[in-house]
């Protein structure tokens, strides 16, 4: 008897790059699969400074994303790899998160200044 290993559920993340509309860019940016994006906090919860929960949801991206040139974001799909207790991720929960490396950490990809200034916000839900 054959067993199909169990996908686990994606969910989107709209990665968005700084976008000056003076000087757009003129090159499109890739960011490898394997990116990390860790939560910023609930950018409504008041108590984030005291409860210490920022930095608690951590997001890998699983194909590479292309941010094509002259254009702000790009959709790619995300997983959750969080050890925290959070393990589930939405839309309503208003959560920003930013760009934290590469998940190879002895073989990170080369990657731009710009990737670095990298944001993004989940646009559905993941378990």
């Amino acid at each position: 008897m054959l067993t199909t290993p169990i996908a686990s559920r994606a969910a989107t993340l709209l990665i968005c790059r700084v976008f000056d509309t003076a000087t757009p860019p003129i090159r499109a940016l890739v960011v490898p699969a394997g990116s990390l994006f860790r939560d910023t906090g609930r950018s409504d919860d008041p108590l984030a400074a005291f409860t210490g929960d920022a930095w608690s949801l951590r997001l890998e991206t699983v194909g590479d994303t292309v941010i094509p040139s002259l254009r702000a974001c790009a959709k790619t799909p995300v997983r959750i790899t969080s050890d925290s207790s959070v393990k589930s991720v939405s839309a309503n929960d208003n959560r920003t998160f930013v760009y934290a490396g590469s998940n190879l950490l002895l073989d990170a990809p080369e990657g731009s200044e710009e990737i670095f200034g990298l944001t993004g916000k989940i646009l559905d839900q993941a378990p």
